[in-house]
């Protein structure tokens, strides 16, 4: 099939098998989500090696940048679905300038961003530690990580470009070199080898920023080289006063969501800290896993994202409607597998990655009791991605702020520290507001979804 206003055969979503057109995005994306996830286990496994102290430190640090990274979060999520929709109505030049507006966005927004994360640093692990020694640790982490900032989140903007073309193979292509580089230089700025010095827990985040610099550089290149759909021009780059105010409006409350979210974990922490350093390991381990059992989850939220998106853009509402539904089917099935295996396999992973001794038995908790909430989780995710591409970024938000805020931190501190159920009743907590969460947005999405779908297509 050939999209509209192309020249040379390309694949359209708004037309054909839905199930085809999800395999053809999703796969793509699953396995540039892998590559992600194989630099998120390397930094993880070696840092496991510095220590548990060297491994709270850097959940703590991991934790701020996640909350830091909501705002490209939001430019991103925004950019993929106007350049999906125009991909879907035709408009080839106008997608190509809005992934143009979108990365010289990211730039503006995360410059100060940086400068100011580097040199707060100190300050922030202080906020969320009281340990001398995970302060000074997290510190150099967050630091580093703060460096590297723009390339570490800056290369999945460009992926979002890709995956709203419906093009996921160009920003794979990108994905497999970072990883490839990053295998070699998170231990090489870790642990040192001649004449480069051992940088210690620092080292990790470098070493994925080199990998992420030289992913971006294949990825640009692409963008550049007239093969795809998006066409750069240097010209794309001058602010946009109409494109730009466009996609902040439809980013800020996909941002603001993931602020709420990361927000809140970043209280969860401070609820968790006081438990010691073995409950923020587990935590650690346990929250990065059941993050990396929902890539499926992942992978398919941005197939759907660009299947809504350019379908509503062709003004075909009911093939959108279909999409979605045929989505969620298909989540719920893969991760109710996935995590049943996770569930059964935790004392494996939890040694893996480098604990031990009387730590092994609360990180196995941990990762037992988060995988309860895990299908509900990665649901959740689709179908925000489902709402994303109709420009409907609202409710997700609505619906994290009031489970994350309204009920998560409550019922973690009241179960956790005035019931007297510490570590592990907080981590049910979590567990509870995921399936709470999911069934909130499924909800709004039977009943509200489709109303908004159907009027924000062209010509209704």
């Amino acid at each position: 099939m050939s999209a509209r206003g192309t020249g040379k055969a390309r694949y359209d979503y708004t037309q054909g098998p839905i199930r085809r057109g999800l395999v053809r995005l999703s796969v793509p994306v699953f396995f540039e989500l892998i590559f992600w996830n194989i630099d998120s286990i390397l930094e993880l496994f070696w840092v496991g090696r510095l220590g548990a102290t060297a491994l709270a430190a850097m959940s703590l640090g991991f934790m701020v940048i996640s909350a830091v990274r909501s705002v490209g979060m939001g430019v991103r999520t925004s950019g993929q679905a106007l350049v999906a929709q125009r991909i879907g109505a035709g408009d080839l030049d106008d997608a190509s300038l809005v992934a143009g507006q979108t990365i010289v966005l990211q730039y503006i927004l995360f410059a100060p961003i940086v400068i100011a994360g580097i040199a707060g640093a100190p300050w922030i692990m202080s906020l969320i530690s009281a340990d001398p020694e995970i302060i000074r640790l997290g510190t150099s982490y967050l630091r580093a990580s703060f460096a590297a900032l723009i390339f570490i989140d800056g290369i999945f903007t460009l992926a979002a470009m890709f995956r709203g073309a419906g093009e996921p193979g160009f920003s794979l292509a990108g994905m497999t070199v970072n990883s490839i580089v990053a295998f070699m230089t998170i231990p090489l700025l870790a642990f040192g080898a001649g004449p480069i010095p051992a940088l210690g827990i620092a080292g990790t985040p470098l070493g994925l920023g080199v990998g992420r610099i030289i992913g971006y550089s294949v990825m640009m290149a692409f963008l550049f080289s007239g093969k795809c759909r998006i066409r750069l021009r240097l010209g794309y780059f001058i602010p946009r006063p109409a494109h730009i105010f466009r996609i902040l409006t439809l980013g800020w409350p996909v941002g603001g969501q993931n602020l709420l979210e990361r927000g809140a974990n970043l209280v969860l922490i401070g609820i968790l800290s006081p438990f010691g350093g073995i409950a923020l390991a587990a935590w650690g381990v346990g929250n990065r896993v059941s993050h990396m059992s929902r890539m499926p989850g992942f992978a398919l939220q941005g197939a759907v994202r660009t299947m809504v998106g350019q379908n509503i853009g062709g003004n075909r509402p009911d093939r959108a409607r279909k999409a979605a539904w045929a989505t969620l089917g298909v989540v719920f099935l893969i991760l109710t597998a996935t995590t049943s295996l996770l569930f059964t396999w935790a004392e494996q992973i939890i040694l893996f990655f480098g604990m031990s001794g009387e730590a092994v038995p609360t990180g196995v908790i941990c990762l037992q009791i988060l995988c309860v909430g895990t299908v509900f989780e990665g649901t959740r995710r689709v179908l925000s991605g489902i709402f994303e591409g109709a420009s409907q970024t609202k409710p997700p938000m609505i619906i994290e702020a009031v489970i994350r805020w309204g009920f998560l931190l409550p019922l973690a501190y009241a179960v956790g520290v005035t019931l007297g159920h510490g570590a592990e009743g907080i981590w049910w907590a979590v567990a509870g507001s995921q399936i709470i969460g999911g069934l909130a947005l499924f909800t709004w999405f039977v009943f509200g979804w489709r109303r908004q779908a159907y009027r924000g297509a062209p010509g209704a």
